[in-house]
């Protein structure tokens, strides 16, 4: 009898497709109509079950839809990448009893104050914060947290809307705007206190609720400032840090609910390492953005979305044979309009992993830490050769971008 399975394609098919799906079950894709990827391919899924939704992000049809597919059929998982697509997806489980990320778990890694304040309570360190609901509870922020301080959408995603409100003018002004509605939901905010620290992410795959494998990486660029050229690099994995960001990371995901028997789901969780030690920024029950898969994959020698779909599917594959040899893997962003050359050409055949371009996005100014056309991977044995080569690949991107502007003197981190 054949099977069904729901993907909710926010993400592109270009990068995370389904022709390996076993011949037994059939795949249905509905899709954003570009961000999907879908008018360059199916990705092995029959046209006729092809939905693409306009406004996807807020169309119910998507939910309506998804649902009586699982009505009128034998629907085996739910596929979901985007951060858009976390509660929509869960909720879908939880009423129809389907594997993996449940309603109330999902909540606690889309909505960040509710995320904190179950970390908080269960003694992880996380920044102090409050709701923000309209100017006056922005004032408050202010006058306990003084400036700067951080204001985000309490269930964004992208950096979308995030800011550091910097002094009382900058404060002014945010409230001269209005507190506007952010990501795809209403203007539910939260502002925690600015903290000071090197930003890292630790990345990794969820089987079954336990762990099959994870990375330590360090971001080499300001996430919210979205006109310099983005990187970010694996850090030495069998160091003293990588082991602490690791181990604050299981027990993150733990407390959250995420590893639980019938879960399957990658995790992006970052972290602030600074001179109090490790404090949470944000954790999320998705695949890193933009390289971050493909630089894992490049790590560790495996193809972590096969893996998750195999257990999606109820699939069980033997553990996967990790690659003994690892080497170091960083990726440098590449912005709309830019020709990754310029990068791909400075670097060693001996390190150039790879590059993936997506090219969905239209000329124009970045709107997310991931707005961005594709990136160019590369990789070293050491942190500092990894460091060199993106340092290179980042100044030839922003000469690219910005000629006017002298690469070395943007305030990126070594």
């Amino acid at each position: 009898m054949q099977s069904t399975a729901i993907a909710l394609v926010r993400h592109p098919l270009t990068q995370f497709g389904y022709e390996n799906t076993p011949a037994d079950t059939d795949v249905w894709l509905l899709c954003h109509p570009t961000k999907s990827q879908i008018s360059h391919t199916y990705a092995g899924a029959d046209p006729s079950h092809v939905r693409i939704y306009s406004h996807y992000e807020t169309n119910d049809l998507v939910d309506y839809d998804a649902a009586s597919i699982i009505e009128s059929s034998d629907c085996r998982g739910i596929i979901a990448l985007s951060e858009v697509d976390m509660l929509r997806a869960a909720q879908l489980r939880t009423r129809y009893d389907l594997p993996g990320l449940k309603y109330d778990t999902a909540r606690l890694f889309r909505d960040k104050a509710l995320m904190k304040e179950t970390l908080r309570e269960a003694g992880f360190r996380v920044p102090d914060f409050r709701t923000v609901d309209n100017g006056l509870d922005l004032m408050a922020a202010a006058q306990t947290y003084g400036y700067p301080f951080v204001l985000k959408p309490r269930m964004g995603g992208g950096s979308i809307g995030a800011t550091v409100i910097r002094d009382a003018e900058d404060l002014r002004r945010h409230l001269s705007e209005g507190l506007r509605p952010n990501f795809y939901t209403p203007a539910c905010l939260e502002a925690e206190e600015f903290v000071s620290g090197d930003l890292y992410h630790v990345d990794g795959l969820v089987i079954d609720g336990r762990v099959q494998l994870d990375s330590v990486s360090r971001y080499r660029s300001d996430i919210l400032d979205f006109s310099t050229a983005v990187s970010t690099r694996m850090i030495d994995q069998t160091s003293t840090l990588a082991g602490q960001l690791t181990t604050f990371t299981h027990g993150v995901i733990a407390e959250l609910g995420l590893l639980q028997p019938d879960i399957h789901s990658y995790f992006h969780c970052e972290v602030f390492h600074g001179a109090d030690g490790l404090v949470l920024c944000e954790v999320a029950a998705r695949p890193g953005g933009l390289g971050i898969v493909d630089q894992v994959d490049a790590h560790f020698g495996v193809n972590t979305f096969e893996l998750l779909l195999a257990a999606t599917l109820g699939r069980r594959l033997p553990t996967p044979r990790l690659a003994e040899n690892r080497t170091l893997v960083g990726w440098v962003g590449i912005p709309k309009s830019c020709d990754p050359q310029v990068v791909r050409a400075h670097v060693p055949e001996a390190n150039l992993v790879g590059e993936r371009m997506h090219r969905t996005a239209m000329v124009g100014r970045q709107t997310s830490s991931v707005d961005l056309d594709g990136f160019v991977l590369m990789r070293a044995d050491t942190e500092e050769e990894l460091d060199g080569l993106l340092r290179s690949g980042v100044e030839r991107v922003a000469a690219a971008v910005r000629p006017d502007v002298d690469p070395t003197q943007q305030s990126v981190p070594a």
